[in-house]
């Protein structure tokens, strides 16, 4: 072997057997740690990875709290895991479907931790998706959960699914390429079975919900989850929604609201019902 080779190997050697080191010294300590512990390094590596708005580092963490989670599923730390990963892989910026580390998760969920007090955040965190998995899970926390807070906010989230789920189908209804889209993502025989549902038995469940959420839950609160987001509780929550699904909603009649027109004088808009109105809705700041 000539000097210069020897150069060359010597330096690659070292480094490896160093990180071979390092990865064995990695192994020896996840050994020793307990599941709570490890937990505990792996969500200070989140929360960094989430103050440097690192998609990448935060999909990594939330692999390994998957793995933390799949060889201590009995463990109760297992259910904090899999919350975090349901943070990351259930949003838009990750790939979903029951396969991904986000439908995994919530697979072991259901399986291991159906009747945990921690699942509210989770219910929170898919009512804003389409797959049929969300309702699956969420009618069955509905079914088999204990807690109350648990409980009001499976439900008001069933309804926001229901709701949002119907509002997106019309969109694909008048969007013959939205409808691709769709089928690609969600498959062709689930769109096509949601498309032959009852619209109007849909509206009344997705109402029931809501209402029942206000009246026998509205005093639970909701945390913020996300940035800029303002506590509430389940009551303000439902009403609002119930508000806009029975007022605000495509063929449901508007409100009666009183304003000023652009010569200053005081009207209603029941003034001008059966007539054509444009109206321009502005905020001074």
């Amino acid at each position: 072997m000539s000097t210069l080779t020897r150069r060359l190997i010597l330096p690659l050697f070292a480094l490896f057997l160093s990180a071979a080191s390092r990865a064995a010294e990695d192994k020896r300590q996840d050994k020793q740690a307990t599941p709570a512990e490890q937990y505990k390094v792996l969500l200070k590596e989140f929360q960094d990875a989430r103050t440097a708005l690192s998609a990448a580092r935060l999909g990594k963490v939330a692999l390994r709290f998957l793995e933390l989670a799949e060889k201590n599923p009995k463990d109760p730390i297992a259910v904090d895991a899999l919350v975090q990963v349901v943070a990351v892989y259930n949003s838009s910026a990750h790939p979903a479907g029951k396969d991904s580390p986000g439908g995994r998760a919530l697979a072991l969920l259901l399986r291991d931790h159906i009747r945990s007090a921690k699942l509210g955040e989770v219910c929170q965190r898919i009512s804003f998706g389409f797959r049929q998995e969300y309702e699956t899970f969420l009618r069955t926390v509905l079914d088999r959960n204990p807690h109350k807070e648990v409980q009001a906010l499976a439900r008001l989230s069933l309804a926001q699914f229901l709701n949002n789920r119907s509002q997106r189908l019309d969109l694909v209804k008048e969007q013959p390429e939205l409808a691709k889209q769709y089928e690609a993502l969600f498959g062709k025989d689930y769109l096509k079975e949601l498309q032959g549902q009852d619209r109007v038995k849909a509206v009344k469940e997705v109402e029931a919900l809501f209402e029942h959420a206000a009246t026998q839950y509205g005093d639970v609160k909701i945390a913020a989850l996300w940035a800029g987001e303002k506590p509430t509780t389940v009551g303000e929550r439902a009403k609002s929604e119930l508000f806009k699904l029975r007022h605000l909603a495509v063929g449901r009649e508007a409100p009666d609201i009183e304003g000023e027109d652009q010569d200053g004088k005081r009207f209603k808009l029941s003034d001008y019902r059966g007539k054509v109105v444009l109206l321009d809705f502005w905020h001074e700041f």
